[in-house]
């Protein structure tokens, strides 16, 4: 805990030194960038924990509904999927998972989608045809683990590219699945790859402005309340900007004559 400010938690970023930080969360209109919504939170905040509160406040500040949320990977986990199917909205967002999903442990190993469910039996088939049964629920992740015996694996010829666990292959069941399969097709939609690129652009130039005009990255006072203040006067600030950059001008009357 940081002994000047005990409301800034300290984080480290990449190889960096842990250091106390605060973490601004914000969401941006999709025409011209204008800052909607913003939430100041101690740095141990991550920003996929405060999603359906930007929603919630971009809609009360605007008096819109929202239709589409467009963010990257980092927002894409299954709790926010879920959130946005229950409340129909289209899930434009990075899979959280995706880019770790052939990596390590799980390289050349068949994924989860490889594997066929039938709901009627309650049970999964794996590409080599076997069962996978339902073991055990994981209450955290809210998933359901489906197994398949030990001894059938060892014997199975497609093994190598099934599973390194020798205790036999599993497959997690989100509770919210089927929601979860719209939400992820959703995501990696022409559609959703256009709007993150265009959001690419408009999210990040909305924080590199705050960086480069307006002192973003550094706190001028302690305690949170006071961010939260300096982070609103910076979003007003930046709103401020972009209204007078793209309001149309108002000819004078002794501009609008006709001269002989």
């Amino acid at each position: 805990m940081s002994q000047s400010d005990p409301d800034a938690t300290c984080v480290r970023k990449g190889s960096g030194e842990s250091r106390p930080r605060y973490h601004h969360h914000r969401a941006v209109d999709d025409q011209k960038g204008i800052i909607t919504a913003l939430e100041t939170t101690p740095g141990s905040i991550a920003e996929n924990k405060k999603l359906m509160e930007l929603i919630d406040q971009h809609e009360k500040n605007t008096r819109c509904t929202v239709q589409t949320v467009v963010a990257d990977h980092k927002y894409g986990t299954n709790e926010n999927y879920v959130a946005c199917q229950a409340r129909g909205l289209a899930t434009h967002m990075g899979e959280a998972t995706r880019n770790t999903a052939n990596t390590g442990r799980k390289e050349g190993i068949f994924g989860d989608e490889a594997f066929t469910f039938d709901p009627v039996q309650n049970i999964y088939r794996c590409p080599a045809g076997q069962i996978l049964k339902p073991r055990r629920v994981h209450a955290v992740r809210r998933t359901l683990e489906y197994k398949a015996p030990a001894r059938v694996c060892t014997a199975c010829a497609m093994r190598a590219q099934c599973t390194r666990s020798h205790h036999g292959r599993t497959v997690q069941r989100h509770e919210n699945q089927e929601a979860l399969n719209v939400a992820r097709a959703q995501a990696q939609s022409f559609a959703a790859r256009r709007n993150r690129k265009r959001r690419q652009h408009l999210m990040e130039a909305s924080f590199a402005d705050a960086a480069n005009n307006h002192h973003f990255k550094r706190a001028r006072w302690r305690r949170l309340w006071r961010q939260q203040i300096q982070d609103y006067l910076i979003a007003a600030i930046q709103n401020m900007r972009i209204l007078l950059a793209h309001q149309n001008p108002k000819r004078s009357a002794a501009a609008a004559v006709a001269l002989p």
